[in-house]
């Protein structure tokens, strides 16, 4: 039977929360623990459809507490509501899924659609305060598709006690589905933005702004990934261990970025990724070591337009994207779209040596990787990488 998920992440803030954290004038209000109310509401008529009513009935709803990290896992009720009790004020991280069989999208649509998800397209956290317990609502108001090839990975930091060495960056990629994917022509392309030019498009409504683009090799079906496999893009498919002991052998990786215009290494029997486009001052591909963001994308890189000296990829061909911050609380400073992840990864600093991996789940008897939207949620940091496998695997 195919599923469909709907996700929801949203930004609920109230007035007054300075008053909330001041335990001198209310401490009634963040000492004690209280129940909260919080309703999911569908926006598309999706649910009108299914429920005659707007309110989403049976989603999982995952509410992780910021300061304490305390995770709550519940079911929206018949009337959409999930109960969150023996609470503490606090700000909170949401995510919100439903799963509907292909005949109830069928019902909303007219088609059997696949990996399609039902969104809010705004993003961040949940002010819950003690005296105020009910009126909490989460939207749904866009319906996006999921991608069955998620970013699996991101190891960018740098391995400690090396000095500056970093050339172990990778990205990997997993099949979450049942069937073969080919990766022939998909797109790794690096978020663009810069604090130092003021320059941040994560507002721009249709395009992913991007100065580093590749995509894999082959004419269509030449680089299969089997359901269930990692595969790894390497910044240089070498053991790195040789140059730092505590770094990591990416000699058996299934790929690597060589940059045929520039002094790199061009590691013979690993297949190149293809530049698209990158900015002549690198000697490699590049990600940041802290704070960076990642998509990947299936389209005609012909179709790729240029916005001053960036290219321009639509939201529509994006299958995933993961962002990552030396700080996961700044979602102010995010320059990755909400409607392609409305979080924040990370907390990792220059050359600890750490990674960040989507966090397993089980769907019936099948062990997939989490993939709400929401890198705040969907990930975990792990004190070592991982290269083409996983750490909880």
């Amino acid at each position: 039977m195919k599923y469909i998920i709907i996700f929801i992440n949203l930004v609920l803030i109230f007035s007054g929360c300075d008053s909330v954290f001041n335990t001198e004038s209310k401490p009634d209000h963040t000492e004690r623990n209280t129940e909260f109310e919080i309703k999911i509401v569908d926006q598309t008529g999706s649910a009108q459809i299914l429920y005659g009513s707007d309110a989403v009935p049976g989603a999982s709803v995952l509410i992780k507490s910021n300061t304490l990290g305390t995770e709550y896992n519940l079911i929206s009720d018949s009337n959409g509501v999930v109960k969150l009790t023996e609470a503490i004020s606090d700000l909170y991280l949401v995510s919100v899924n439903k799963q509907l069989t292909a005949e109830e999208m069928l019902q909303i649509t007219g088609k059997e659609l696949a990996f399609r998800k039902l969104v809010n397209s705004s993003s961040g956290t949940i002010q819950l305060r003690a005296d105020i317990t009910n009126g909490y609502e989460i939207k749904l108001d866009k319906i996006i598709a999921e991608s069955p090839l998620v970013i699996s990975e991101i190891y960018a930091c740098g391995p400690p006690g090396a000095g500056l060495y970093f050339h172990d960056k990778y990205v990997e990629l997993f099949n979450q589905s049942d069937s073969t994917i080919f990766l022939d022509g998909i797109m790794v392309a690096v978020v663009y933005s810069s604090s130092y030019l003021g320059l941040n498009y994560v507002d721009d409504p249709q395009f992913i702004h991007s100065k580093i683009i590749w995509i894999f090799p082959g004419e269509g079906s030449d680089y299969p990934i089997q359901p269930g496999q990692f595969i790894v893009c390497a910044e240089d498919a070498i053991d790195h261990t040789i140059n730092a002991d505590s770094s990591v052998d990416l000699s058996h990786v299934s790929f690597e970025f060589y940059k045929d215009d520039a002094p790199d290494l061009d590691i013979p029997g690993v297949p190149n990724m293809i530049k698209i486009y990158q900015v002549a001052s690198h000697n490699d591909w590049l990600i940041g070591g802290e704070k960076g963001a990642i998509v990947i994308a299936k389209m005609n890189p012909d179709s790729l337009t240029w916005y001053d000296d960036q290219m321009l990829i639509p939201y529509e061909y994006v299958l995933d994207g993961v962002e990552y911050n030396d700080d996961p609380t700044e979602l102010d400073e995010k320059k990755l779209n909400p409607s392609i992840d409305a979080g924040l990864t990370g907390g990792i600093q220059f050359y600890t040596g750490k990674t960040m991996e989507r966090i397993p789940i089980m769907v019936g008897n099948k062990k997939i990787l989490k993939d709400d939207n929401n890198s705040s949620l969907d990930f975990k940091v792990y004190n070592k990488p991982s290269p083409e496998y996983h750490n909880e695997f």
